[in-house]
């Protein structure tokens, strides 16, 4: 397969996932059930993204390190903050106030 259609396949797929994740944030199932259904999608569109546009297999290795780390921690910390929102706003004012 050609680049051009492994790029145009990797849009389409990011398109289908922002429709997808769009669906899922609109259900009314669990706050944290929603959280991580759409950590999953934000995920593989990270994913993709630093796969077919930013080249990140082209980059110095501290650099990768770096993007998949953040790749991956994003999602974790959208579940995070869902699940355990109002003690992580207590802490915060706690360690700021």
């Amino acid at each position: 397969m050609s680049p051009e259609r492994k790029i145009d396949l990797a849009w389409l797929m990011l398109v289908l996932l922002s429709v997808g994740g769009a669906g899922i944030a609109r259900s009314d199932a669990n706050a944290v059930l929603v959280a991580v259904g759409v950590s999953l999608v934000m995920a593989i569109k990270l994913r993709l993204v630093c796969n077919y546009f930013l080249e990140l297999h082209e980059a110095h290795p501290r650099i990768r390190r770096a993007v998949l780390a953040f790749c991956h921690g994003m999602p974790i910390l959208v579940i995070l903050t869902t699940a355990f929102g109002d003690t992580l706003s207590s802490l915060t004012g706690a360690l700021l106030g």
